[in-house]
This record gives structure tokens, sequence and C-alpha cells, in this order.
């Protein structure tokens, strides 16, 4: 590692935790984003911390960089939304919140906007995000009781320059209640030292205590809905790549039944061009292996592995 790149990591974590400042002490607390996540997480991240790395870093980072952009562009627009703001139950204060945005009309409305830094748009909401959004939209109707309340997410893909704003939230006071219910259990696990129960997800494969979680130990895992959800557009994905394909195959044979192996045509609008590909030649690397095995040891090239994904309907 150069100088430099020791001296930026060492920096980084001081940013990170110059930019955490206004979240407090999350040792006292229960936040939106422990609630709308794992349990066990939220508790392991308490008793037993991790240091993050550098590539960890800079997504919090990232996260940071999108919050101050999109203030910035509010602020242009002409907008000046509270921002971090912090609301605690008034029952149950070791539970609360930090809203990115919070925007209050002179009619006394309230919008809540969560903002969300991916890599690449999802077509629906993380379940998390969702929860995270609830509870804090919940807060906010307890401190104005009978105030018109709405919420938002703000999704944005930096790298590729795009955002979706998922929206036309309203609270809803089962969910609420439900996710007050869950922080009070993560809060409860934390002051008798027990590990409350796994809720897999898709940030699961971020978790950093996953290695040993007891959900991924199971023999018969059960999928989680949103996992079930991207499992199924996979599945209707290949198909359509496969109709696709003998679509393709169709289509070259009848314009072939035209052309021929030998033609070059165009239009005004497109060009097609026939030619013949001769025959060539390929080394059957297992008769090789197993006539010639010195030789084969000699020119044999080792070729990455890759994770294969099977997805079938029950």
């Amino acid at each position: 590692m150069s100088k430099l790149q020791a001296f930026l990591e060492k920096a980084l974590k001081e940013k990170n935790r110059q930019s955490s400042q206004h979240l407090g002490d999350r040792r006292t607390y229960i936040g939106a984003s422990d609630i709308g996540g794992c349990p066990r997480k939220a508790v392991l991240t308490r008793i037993l911390p991790v240091e993050h790395d550098a590539a960890t870093l800079l997504k919090f980072a990232r996260g940071h960089a999108a919050e101050d952009l999109i203030h910035g562009i509010f602020q242009a627009g002409g907008l000046t939304p509270l921002r971090e703001m912090e609301i605690r139950h008034p029952v149950f204060p070791d539970l609360l919140c930090h809203i990115d945005f919070l925007f209050k009309a002179k009619s006394g409305r309230f919008h809540v906007v969560e903002l969300k830094t991916t890599n690449g748009l999802p077509d629906t909401p993380y379940g998390s995000w969702v929860d995270q959004l609830h509870f804090q939209m919940g807060l906010l109707a307890l401190h104005y009781p009978g105030a018109d309340i709405g919420g938002s997410i703000l999704a944005i893909d930096l790298n590729a320059g795009t955002w979706h704003e998922f929206n036309s939230y309203k609270p809803d006071e089962i969910t609420f209640n439900l996710l007050v219910a869950k922080g009070r259990r993560i809060k409860a696990c934390l002051d008798v030292g027990e590990t409350p129960d796994v809720e897999p997800g898709l940030l699961c494969g971020f978790c950093p205590y996953r290695i040993d979680c007891p959900a991924f130990l199971e023999e018969a895992f059960v999928i989680p809905d949103e996992v079930q959800a991207l499992a199924k557009r996979h599945l209707e994905a290949t198909e359509l790549k496969k109709t696709a394909e003998k679509k393709v195959s169709k289509l070259k044979e009848d314009i072939l039944s035209f052309t021929g192996t030998r033609f070059k045509g165009k239009s005004d609008s497109l060009f097609i061009n026939t030619s013949e590909v001769g025959p060539s030649e390929t080394v059957d690397a297992y008769v090789l292996k197993n006539r010639f095995p010195d030789v084969y040891q000699q020119v044999k090239k080792e070729r990455a592995g890759f994770t294969r994904l099977d997805i079938k309907p029950i």
C-alpha cells in the first residue's frame, strides 16, 4: 500500500466519524435503520462491533455525499427542508429516528424524504426501506397528531446519474405499532445480553455477521419475500430470453432463405450482409488429456470459476 493510500484510509475513517456525529452514540438508542433491518445485526453491531474496511467506508461516504448533493439541489430550487431531524418516541425514548429531509408546507402538511444510494435502481423499494420510512412517519404522527403526513423514498445511483422517487406513502398505525414492538424487542435483547431472531433480507449479503447466522445454517432456508420476487422476475426474464432466441433464429432462417449465403444489400434504413464462415478446428481436451497427459499438463490453462444460479418453479 502506498503512503497516499494509507493516509487516505486513515483520513476516511475520521471523515466517516465526523459525518456521523449528528447520529450520536448509536449504542444508546435503537434507530429507524435498526428497526427496518435485521434484529440480530442490530444487536451484534453494538455488542460485537467490527471495523469497517475502506470499501465499506467509501460506500458510507458516498451516502453522505449524496445527501449533501440532494440538499444543495433542493436549496438551488428554492426549497429549505429540515435535515437530519431527530424525533424520539414519547413513551419509549430509546426508539428514535433521524429524518434525512423533512418538508413542512404553510398548510401544515409534512413530507418525509428518505434518501438511499444504490448501484442500479430497483423496480420496487426494498422492504427495509419502506419499514424505515413508516417508522419515521409514525413517530412524526405521534408528535403532530392530526397532521397531514406523507413520505417518499428517493433512490439515487450516482454512478449512472439516475434517480427515482417511490412516492405516496402515508402513516399506517398497524405497521408502526409492529415496528415499535420490534424496536422494543431489540432493546430488551440488548439489556439482557440475548441475541434476537433473524430477519433475512436482500441486505444479508453485506452483513459482517452472516458467516455464523443461524438462518443460513438451516438446511431448509425460507426465502424472504423480496428475494422471492427477484427470483420470479429472473424466471420470467429467462423465459423471455428463450422466446426471443427462438424468434431470432426463425427470423434468421427466413432472411437467409431470401439472401442465400452470399449477399450484400441496403435500404434507406439498414444494410444486410451475409457471408460464409469456413470450417475450423478445435482441440478435444478430453482426448488430449487421456492420450497425451504430459502434453496436456504443459498446455492447459486455468479458467476462473463462477457462481451458478439455478431457479426452478415448484
